[in-house]
């Protein structure tokens, strides 16, 4: 990226790389597209602190493991988590935060005498350090070079809100609107995780933004059990939905969501984080192998929601210890296996099968559907059977199920004939089902002209190939 230096000498991007941003809200405002209008597959890992923590070798490293998995996107905050000595003095199970300055000792702010503060009532976001916003600046190149976009917070709310006045929010939010209103694969997020939220401050953020001249969208990261829609709908281009209660709070939330009016994208951007048992500090310890973990991905997409935030433990606060962790189970199969399954299907034109007109109603199985391809996906948190039925495909139709945990075909299936219940020919340890449903003379392997397709055998489909990971735009 080429970048313009102004007489204060703070720089500006003018970008001139691969990614086809800034990423924009499709026509039916239902998910995120490139500019061109190919549907962007939003699947987020959200190593919040991954600018103040890592150096650039070690941060790309990082960005390649991710990339290389499937995932499309990081959710980032621009700044340390405190200002002052605060954060390095956490202890969430021996994990604290980055305090200050980054991993090349910049802070991102100087005070009022150009030094770095020793305060949080020191920091002038008018003056912001330089050096400190080159390496958010490679960072971001890099993973536009990857195809990954930046889910961008610049300042944690919950943290900072209650020391900072609307001035400064509008500060920070002109400084940083201005430095990075032409990257391409940035999205902002004004927030986040505030339990009592500053709505006037965050709307004199936004209005930094705006003022800055930005072109990329603007969403919220609201605390646990909100979405973002319910402080500023109007604002925003899109939505954001944190959510750890029972899979069913989840669903109700993001489909209130869904129906709201005029129609905004919705996804669940923050949920369990990934540990090797459940509960822990703050209660958001899932273990990475358990249909409990996958379950709220999986319905938050079949819902509506347009993707996906991903949450290691050990990697949302300081990655210390992200070399032997980046590689845990829930992350591939999120990234991996659950891209992988539904790039079989035309997922951006998927809706909830809220009328039934496929699967029945039940509330461990969660279904899409798509009218443009007849195709149905539904993901069964269990061994249950639901009714399914065929007349909906208008022909012989056949059933592909997959083992969420890691990707592997369980079974394909005719379907045909009357409505019945039908329950998955398997399940993995997990315990948990997808099934993907379409015609059947688009599964390969199946001899679809018989007069009995009950009596085919079920050969191994060739199925259309996974949206392109590691693709660079």
């Amino acid at each position: 990226m080429k970048r313009l230096t102004l007489a204060a000498g703070w720089a500006v991007c003018a970008w001139a790389g691969a990614f086809d941003g800034p990423l924009k809200v499709s026509s039916n405002g239902r998910y995120l597209t490139f500019q061109s209008g190919e549907p962007f597959y939003y699947v987020a890992d959200t190593p919040w602190q991954l600018l103040a923590s890592l150096d650039i070798d070690a941060t790309k490293e990082y960005i390649d493991v991710r990339a290389a998995q499937g995932f499309t996107a990081l959710q980032l905050v621009a700044t340390p988590w405190s200002f002052d000595d605060t954060a390095a003095h956490w202890d969430f199970e021996g994990e604290t935060g980055q305090a200050r300055v980054n991993a090349q000792g910049e802070a991102p702010f100087f005070d009022r005498e150009g030094k770095p503060p020793k305060d949080t009532a020191d920091v002038r976001f008018d003056r912001p350090n330089d050096a400190y916003w080159r390496h958010v600046d490679n960072v971001l190149d890099y993973l536009a070079g990857k195809g990954l976009a930046a889910y961008f917070i610049p300042l944690w709310a919950s943290n900072f809100s209650r020391h900072f006045s609307e001035a400064d929010h509008y500060h920070i939010g002109k400084t940083l609107g201005e430095r990075y209103r032409t990257q391409p694969n940035l999205v902002w997020a004004l927030g986040g995780d505030e339990a009592r939220v500053s709505v006037a401050k965050y709307r004199r953020l936004y209005q930094g933004l705006r003022d800055a001249g930005i072109t990329q969208l603007v969403t919220m990261h609201p605390r646990a059990g909100r979405s973002s829609a319910d402080h500023l709908h109007e604002e925003l281009d899109f939505h954001s939905i944190q959510e750890r209660g029972d899979v069913a709070s989840m669903v109700r939330r993001l489909e209130t969501d869904y129906r709201r009016a005029p129609a905004k994208p919705t996804f669940l951007c923050e949920t369990w984080y990934e540990h090797d048992r459940d509960g822990g500090v703050f209660r958001i310890h899932k273990t990475g192998t358990s249909a409990a973990f996958r379950a709220h991905y999986w319905a938050a997409r079949l819902h509506g929601g347009f993707g996906e935030g991903y949450g290691g433990w050990t990697t949302w606060l300081n990655l210390d210890h992200w070399r032997t962790d980046i590689g845990r189970p829930g992350a591939v199969a999120i990234a991996t296996h659950m891209r992988d399954i539904l790039g079989t299907t035309d997922w951006h034109n998927l809706v909830p099968d809220r009328e039934n007109a496929v699967f029945g109603a039940h509330e461990h199985v969660h279904a899409a559907i798509s009218g443009a391809t007849k195709i149905a996906v539904a993901y069964f948190e269990s061994d249950v059977a639901v009714t399914i039925d065929p007349q909906w495909f208008g022909e012989v139709a056949g059933m592909v199920w997959y083992d969420p945990a890691d990707g592997r075909m369980l079974g394909v299936q005719p379907l045909h004939g009357e409505p019945s219940a039908r329950r998955p020919p398997a399940t993995g340890a997990g315990g948990d089902t997808v099934v993907t449903i379409r015609p059947l003379r688009h599964i390969k392997g199946f001899d679809y002209s018989v007069d009995d397709p009950a009596s085919l055998p079920a050969p191994e489909p060739e199925v259309p190939p996974a949206v392109g990971r590691g693709r660079a735009h």
